[in-house]
């Protein structure tokens, strides 16, 4: 019996068809997985498998040319990861940054609760590495009548799918090779990546000389205080103080000091659902101006604020990772990535954000302040992002991150919640000891899935988001020194609490205008402390940095129910 297997396993003829359906696998998964048009999903199986199936002719041996296929071999393993993280769609732009930008153990913490997918993978694909060693080093070779039949079979294969690609891009305006069919969208977005990655990269020569021409307009008796807190991967469905049944957020609730100088604004939504996206649009007046290429050329709030006269300082709790974050954020005169100085295993927690603001208050207690407060919010692991004094929750033991723990990962993202609320209240605290007009401005550069629907979706950074990624919160927050100060831009905030904000087009504007600097791109209708503020049709920037209408990034029937049941405007 164990012969006869080594002489299956050594038959190159069948060691040719293995190799055939290991690369096409993928497509099948994603002609029942993507919401395309049946025609394309057809093509999306028939035009590859016609490339793969004369490809593998082209050798005598096919272990030979599946080392010159790896590339599509390594595309397929990590689609099929993709496939059961999200449910649907081809590889991201997006997910090949982010696996160069997010730190090691984020990586790992990942890849430990995805691994049915994983294993999964590794063994159909090691398996192919192993039996191409086997296909080379076997003198026996793919007989040429068989390859010549192949070929045939391939090309006429190929003839037919060229007929329906022509047929699809007649009757489908929307239609792209480049992002409907698998591995050519993946290929092309792998090499979008790699344009991206050296943008970004070559940041800081590309601006340097920019100016904001940037002014302040006020003359102040005690120099003021605007802070900016950016968190991470939080969801406003998950807060008590936008209506969630569990009082996730006490201090934001029922802490005098705070409600007193609160606003919540209700209709808020990110224009992206990744980090590396996200956050320098709220940095900078890209969104605003409607490109996301501005960013390249541009720099952010932080210089712009520093030309006008403020002491500005960064500090965050996520490690540099050599994006656009970083870049914008070295534009302070006060750098702290608190993750510096300690090990890749190490894990500080956020309330280290308020010790080191607290000491920049003490330190430029006379001058105009300028903070941004990068967290690390409820990013996964959600078990690593808070202490043992807020797992209040219930039971947290999830062993894999799958459906059927829902509940303990929810309990453990829900703790997360309640230590944001208590790092956010440490904040305005210490803003309000100060005694000096303060304000301080909260939102997250995304939300979260956490299998809340029948498509059991986890994490967030899908090709196409929901909902749940898209809605987060956002906050004011201004002291009684603040508030007596600008009594007219007070009442502003909380006349435009209700209306429909896009966190990443206000952000700036809103920061700028209620500290009383003006620079060349301030727009004050953008403004959220103006009275003249409009809200703005609602956009989503999608893989390749389009910016697209919301209703056209791919939301689906399940997303606009809760649009609608939380009265968020959509479109």
């Amino acid at each position: 019996m164990f012969s006869l297997k080594v002489r299956f396993l050594k038959n190159q003829h069948i060691i040719y068809w293995i190799f055939l359906g290991m690369l096409i696998l993928p497509n099948v998964f994603m002609f029942f997985t993507e919401s395309t048009s049946l025609l394309t999903r057809v093509i999306g199986i028939t035009l590859p498998l016609a490339f793969y199936w004369i490809a593998l002719t082209l050798k005598k041996k096919p272990g030979h040319m599946f080392w010159w296929l790896f590339f599509f071999s390594f595309l397929a393993a990590f689609q099929i990861v993709l496939l059961d993280l999200f449910g649907e769609s081809p590889i991201a732009v997006d997910m090949f940054i982010n696996a160069v930008t997010s730190n090691t153990s984020e990586i790992y913490e990942l890849l430990t609760q995805l691994s049915r997918s994983v294993i999964f993978v590794v063994l159909i694909y090691g398996s192919g590495i192993a039996l191409s060693i086997v296909s080379i080093r076997n003198k026996a070779t793919l007989r040429q009548a068989f390859q010549r039949k192949q070929r045939i079979v391939g090309a006429v294969l190929l003839a037919v799918s060229l007929v329906m690609l022509g047929v699809n891009y007649h009757k489908n305006e929307h239609f792209r090779m480049s992002d409907d069919i698998f591995p050519i969208n993946g290929t092309y977005n792998f090499l979008l990546s790699f344009d991206r990655l050296y943008r970004s990269a070559h940041y800081p020569v590309a601006v340097e000389g920019y100016k904001h021409e940037a002014s302040y307009n006020r003359h102040d008796t005690i120099p003021e205080v605007y802070v900016m807190v950016i968190g991470e991967t939080l969801r406003a469905d998950e807060m008590g103080i936008y209506g969630y049944h569990r009082d996730t957020t006490p201090h934001l609730s029922s802490d005098s000091i705070i409600t007193s100088g609160l606003v919540v604004f209700r209709d808020a939504l990110s224009m992206s659902n990744t980090t590396h996206k996200s956050v320098p649009l709220l940095l900078t007046p890209a969104a605003s101006q409607g490109s996301f290429d501005s960013l390249y050329s541009e720099k952010g709030v932080i210089s712009a604020m520093e030309e006008a006269g403020f002491t500005t300082a960064f500090y965050s709790n996520q490690r540099r990772n050599g994006s656009f974050i970083d870049f914008l954020g070295t534009e302070a005169q006060d750098v702290n990535f608190i993750k510096d100085s300690v090990s890749l295993t190490a894990n500080p927690m956020d309330d280290e954000l308020v010790t080191l603001l607290e000491r920049k208050l003490r330190a430029a207690s006379d001058q105009r302040l300028f903070v941004v407060l990068h967290c690390y919010g409820s990013h996964f692991d959600y078990r690593d992002r808070y202490t043992e004094p807020f797992a209040r929750m219930g039971d947290t033991d999830y062993p894999n991150a799958v459906k059927e723990y829902r509940q303990q990962l929810v309990n453990a993202y829900d703790n997360t919640i309640l230590y944001a609320d208590y790092v956010l209240a440490g904040i305005m605290q210490v803003l309000h000891d100060s005694g000096r007009p303060a304000v301080m401005l909260f939102t997250s550069d995304h939300g979260e899935d956490i299998y809340d629907d029948s498509r059991n979706r986890l994490l967030h950074a899908s090709p196409l988001p929901t909902y749940y990624q898209l809605r987060v919160p956002f906050i004011a927050w201004a002291s009684p020194e603040w508030r007596e100060a600008h009594p007219a831009q007070w009442q502003a905030m909380q006349g435009n609490a209700s209306k429909p904000v896009m966190t990443n087009m206000v952000m700036y504007h809103t920061l700028l205008d209620l500290a009383g600097v003006r620079t060349r791109l301030l727009r004050d209708e953008m403004a959220l402390g103006n009275p003249t503020f409009k809200p703005v049709k609602r956009l989503y920037v999608n893989d390749h940095n389009e910016f697209r209408p919301i209703e056209r990034c791919g939301l689906k029937k399940l997303d606009i129910e809760q649009f609608h049941k939380h009265n968020i405007q959509f479109p």
